[in-house]
Parts: structure tokens; C-alpha cells; sequence
């Protein structure tokens, strides 16, 4: 992860009493006293992941001299527009946004435009939205890229270099999406099927349930709950009838655990994905049971998403490293992608105990 000059400032300001004071705005109205307003709007607290960006957005715009509204919707897109409305009205002066549904903001962001507040898209793109004016995330198309990766080395399908071993198979797998309202999904989706499809083509694995469409194994609201009920349906062709389940294509951590758990009656080891380095998700991949995560280091992102403020309320351009990829189908969105990792029972400790993310007497 290259530096960016936010983490500067957040030093200068530690370190010594004389750094300058974050310039203000002319756009959004700002505070009478003239510190600059930043509303962070999030989509949930259910999600270990989602608090964990809220805490690092808030500390580092705090760090920064900034005022910090930060408010959580609990996956209800009602509420999230009312949030972000509120802090239209507070008069901030920029808007962090991870939204619930990429494509129910337009009306509320076209308030925040003709007041001149500038709006960052957080991990999840805002779709049909001309007045999202950057994107901070990771690459989600390589996210998914190493959940199929993973599931096929897993499987023994590829070895530890990703080379194809030649084994005949067939692997009988399952496929779990995210949630058709994050675009982020659909990338998971993509990547993860860019490795897989061949296979499915040469039979080499195989989805017994035939469900492979994102259509149909989208699991709405990201919710664990819907995404074990799948499951526990997909689970009688499984029982007493000599095919046996390898693999579980799964989209997140969440819903990872979620069909462990259903899946435990079976009564055998399964390969089976995640993302988001969940502490509960670690303790199973260390245990070898959970095949693997994808680890996203959300102090990097907040990292990226304030350094974007910063720029934007200092009259600046935010650095971007991605001019081409999303286009929310009303403009493409000048984005900054960070690199995830994979993580397995082979690498987490280096991944996730050496650089700081957990300890290790967290993961036991």
C-alpha cells in the first residue's frame, strides 16, 4: 500500500501543535466555528467489517481536525436516505457514503450536489448518480478472482501456484452471490466465475442444483439468515443419496459460517470461501475449516477515503488510480483500489497477526 500524504498530516498533527488547521469550504455551508462537517453515512452494524470502517473513518477525519457525523442505517434504505439528508441540512461539507442499495440515492445525492457538497462512494459504488464524484474500494473483480482461486485449489483442482493439476474430478459444488443491490456482488460474482466457468464447461465440477445464475444465488441484504435457509434447501440432495457436497462457492465471511453451520450435518470437511477477515471466520480458517477469507484492511481504505476529503476541502484532486472501471451508468467514477489478500490457514498469521489487524491470542 503506497503512502498517502493523509497519513502525513495525521503524523504532524500527533506529533506537534504546530500544523495548520484543515482548510474549510465554500460548498455544503460548513460550521460557524469553521471546522469542516465530514457526515459518514454506513449501511449497518450486523457486519463485524461495517463497524470496523465507521471506527476508522471517524478516528482519522477526528485526527484531522474535522467534525465527524457518523450514523449506521441498519440495512433499512429509508433510514440511510434520512441520515444523509440530515447531514445535508447540518451543513457538511463532504459526504462519505457506504450505501445499502448502490441505486436508491440519486434523489437525496442531487440535494447534496446543488448544495455543493461533494460525495465519495465507500466499497460500494452509487449507481445512477451523476453527483458521486469518487469511489474508494478495493479491486472487487479481484476479490472474486481469489475466492475461485481458492475454492479450486481447495479443491485440488489447481495447486499452490494456480496451475492446473490435471485431476479428472468431478467436484460437486454450490454457489452463494452477494446481494443483487451492491454492485460489489456482481464483481465477486464475475471473478469468482471467470476461474470456475471453464471447469463447469468440462465438467470437472459440478453444481447439482443447477444453480448458477447470480439471479438465482444472490442472497438478498447480505443476510446470513436467507443465505442459511438456501442451504439447509440445497442440503437433501446431498443426504442419503451417495453425492457428496466438496465445495461452497461463498461471497463473505457471514455467509460462509452460515453454511458451515448448516452444513455440518453432513458430517464431513468442505472447501468453503469467505471475505472480510471476520475474527470468528479467522478462528476457522486457522482451524482448517473454512477453507479461506479475503482480507481487506479497512484502516487502508479509510485511509484512502480521507485523504480524498482532505484534497477535496483543500480545493485539490484526490489521487485515483482507476479511471475506467466504474461507470455507475450515468458517468465513470474516478475510484482508488486498494489490493486485497487472500488469506489461508497457511499465511494468516503473517497476513493478519504480523501486521497488527488481530493479535494473536485473539484468533487462539
Amino acid at each position: 500500500m503506497r503512502r498517502h500524504a493523509v497519513l502525513a498530516a495525521l503524523t504532524c498533527l500527533t506529533l506537534t501543535a504546530a500544523c495548520s488547521a484543515p482548510a474549510g469550504t465554500d460548498g455544503g455551508g460548513g460550521e460557524d466555528d469553521g471546522v469542516p462537517l465530514v457526515g459518514v453515512a454506513m449501511p449497518s452494524t450486523t457486519l463485524e467489517r461495517w463497524v470496523g470502517d465507521g471506527e476508522n473513518l471517524e478516528a482519522q477525519l477526528s485526527s484531522l481536525g474535522y467534525e465527524v457525523q457518523l450514523q449506521y442505517a441498519e440495512n433499512d434504505v429509508a433510514t440511510q436516505v434520512d441520515q444523509i439528508a440530515g447531514m445535508i441540512d447540518a451543513g457538511a461539507d463532504a459526504l462519505v457514503v457506504g450505501s445499502i442499495d448502490g441505486s436508491a440515492l440519486q434523489a437525496v445525492l442531487a440535494d447534496a450536489g446543488r448544495a455543493g457538497i461533494p460525495v465519495i462512494a465507500y466499497d460500494r459504488l452509487i449507481r445512477d448518480s451523476a453527483d458521486v464524484e469518487y469511489y474508494a474500494s478495493f479491486d472487487n473483480w479481484r476479490v472474486g478472482v481469489m475466492q475461485g482461486t481458492a475454492l479450486l485449489q481447495g479443491l485440488g483442482v489447481l495447486d499452490a501456484a494456480g496451475q492446473a493439476t490435471g485431476v479428472p474430478g468431478p467436484f460437486h459444488v454450490e454457489l452463494f452471490a452477494g446481494s443483487p443491490d451492491d454492485n460489489n456482488a456482481t464483481f465477486f460474482f464475475e471473478g469468482a466465475m471467470s476461474l470456475l466457468q471453464p471447469h463447469l464447461d468440462s465438467g470437472v465440477l459440478v453444481v447439482p442444483s443447477g444453480q448458477t445464475a447470480l439471479a438465482d444465488i444472490g442472497t438478498p441484504g447480505w443476510d446470513n439468515a436467507v443465505a442459511a435457509e438456501r442451504m439447509a434447501r440445497l442440503l437433501p440432495a446431498y443426504q442419503g443419496t451417495g453425492v457428496r457436497l466438496d465445495g461452497v462457492l461463498a461471497p463473505n465471511d457471514g455467509i460462509a459460517r452460515a453454511v458451515l453451520d448448516e452444513a455440518a450435518v453432513l458430517g464431513q470437511p468442505l472447501v468453503v470461501t469467505g471475505q472480510d477477515a471476520e475474527l470468528d471466520s479467522v478462528r476457522l480458517v486457522a482451524e482448517g475449516v473454512q477453507q479461506s477469507t479475503v482480507y481487506k484492511d479497512t484502516r487502508q481504505l479509510a485511509e484512502v477515503a480521507v485523504g480524498m476529503v482532505r484534497a477535496l476541502l483543500d480545493g485539490g484532486e484526490p489521487e485515483v488510480n482507476d479511471t475506467t472501471s466504474y461507470d455507475n451508468g450515468v458517468r465513470v467514477v474516478r475510484s482508488y483500489l486498494l489490493t486485497p489478500q487472500l488469506v489461508t490457514q497457511d499465511n494468516y498469521e503473517r497476513v493478519l497477526v504480523d501486521s497488527g489487524y488481530y493479535a494473536a491470542e485473539e484468533i487462539g
